[in-house]
């Protein structure tokens, strides 16, 4: 018999979004029974818990490991209040495992390869409570990664180039009130919705949560004032000031939006026009009257939910996780199911952790072989 950590069992369940009922209806068994299996109040015999594994694509291993690390409090929700307990609970396993996976990557690297360090700039002098300062530190960001002031071509490769890990979750579905959220770890993570499909919208997210890791490490988040910080930061990072002042002009002038300009501007920007006239609000281009003015003119065009630019801005895919598995494959002969492996999982779950397809991917044993003319069993 193995000794048990009864946790992963709740865990490993969040991170499926099932029920106890729909288990136990798997098991055939009661859903008090597998209560008490969860609560350590009583332990499943050896075949039992090959049931249970069999569930989840795990092996029976894997129902020993140390506690689980990630805690709530190092989670940076957004819309905190509104969140489902079972999405919280989904992503916080789910940044566990990817926690426990960057672990196991790191490992089989060796130092052979290093990954990114995670150093952001430090705030000393700086008031996140004064909207100028927010201002100033976007600012200080952008001087500091060497960024200018033009369009960020790829937000996703900014925050792995700063040694955020980025990965997209796809398994709470669009009525989810939860976009993205972020993980204070050692190496942190950023776990995004590909729900729903805005490159813009996917970029906003990004710097909002890359905001969080900057601002609020050890503070509950999800409130109004964090999530206003946050957002703050994020449009004032994507949209510099002196561009907004330099350029709104040709976007909005006597009174009059010129939207094919605004088009442009989003275009090149990557900013959603939603998001660019609250900027021009915040830095006072707009009076609320006039914001409202283009709000309502955007949904008039059909635009509330989705604009007219959004299929020609390409999505953002994280790289750095992949590119971790490639050179373990080619390099090091290291392939993917051996990280499974390591893991106690089944390449299946791999695939509901990431969101990606294994079963053409290059790092994996499966297709090296079958690129070779070799069965794979």
């Amino acid at each position: 018999m193995l000794n048990l950590n009864n946790i992963e069992l709740k865990l490993v369940r969040y991170f499926y979004r099932l029920s106890l009922q729909d288990v136990a209806d798997q098991l055939g068994i009661s859903r008090q029974y597998l209560h008490k299996f969860e609560t350590g109040q009583s332990i499943p015999d050896n075949a039992m818990l090959a049931k249970i594994a069999e569930i989840y694509n795990v092996k029976t291993d894997f129902f020993s490991q140390e506690k689980a690390t990630v805690q709530e409090d190092q989670v940076h929700f957004r819309k905190l209040q509104r969140s489902k307990e079972i999405d919280k609970q989904s992503l916080i396993s789910t940044a566990e495992y990817v926690d426990r996976l960057l672990t196991k990557v790191e490992e089989r690297l060796s130092g052979k390869v290093t990954l990114p360090n995670f150093d952001l700039p430090k705030l000393d002098g700086f008031d996140i409570d004064k909207p100028l300062d927010i201002e100033r530190i976007a600012e200080h960001c952008r001087k500091e990664w060497d960024l200018g002031l033009g369009p960020i071509s790829n937000m996703t490769r900014l925050c792995e180039n700063l040694g955020i890990v980025v990965i997209s979750y796809d398994h709470h579905g669009e009525n989810s009130d939860i976009d993205a959220l972020s993980v204070t770890l050692k190496r942190p993570i950023i776990v995004r919705s590909s729900s729903k499909q805005s490159a813009c919208r996917l970029r906003f997210d990004l710097a909002h949560e890359l905001a969080h890791l900057l601002f609020h490490d050890g503070i509950i988040t999800g409130c109004r004032k964090t999530e206003s910080q946050a957002n703050h930061f994020a449009g004032a990072f994507l949209l510099p000031r002196a561009i907004m002042i330099k350029y709104f002009p040709s976007i909005f002038s006597n009174g009059r939006f010129r939207w094919d300009n605004m088009s442009e501007f989003k275009k090149q920007f990557k900013v959603s026009k939603a998001a660019t006239l609250y900027r021009a609000k915040q830095l006072s281009l707009l009076t609320e009257s006039q914001y409202r003015t283009g709000i309502i003119s955007l949904k008039n065009k059909g635009e509330s939910k989705q604009e007219d630019e959004d299929s020609f801005i390409e999505l953002e895919k994280p790289e750095l996780l992949e590119s971790c598995f490639t050179y373990l494959a080619e390099k090091e002969k290291i392939y993917v199911e051996k990280l499974c492996d390591d893991l106690y999982v089944k390449p299946v779950f791999l695939e509901h952790l990431l969101s990606i397809d294994l079963n053409q991917s290059i790092y994996t044993r499966k297709y090296k072989a079958e690129k070779l003319g070799l069965k794979v069993s």
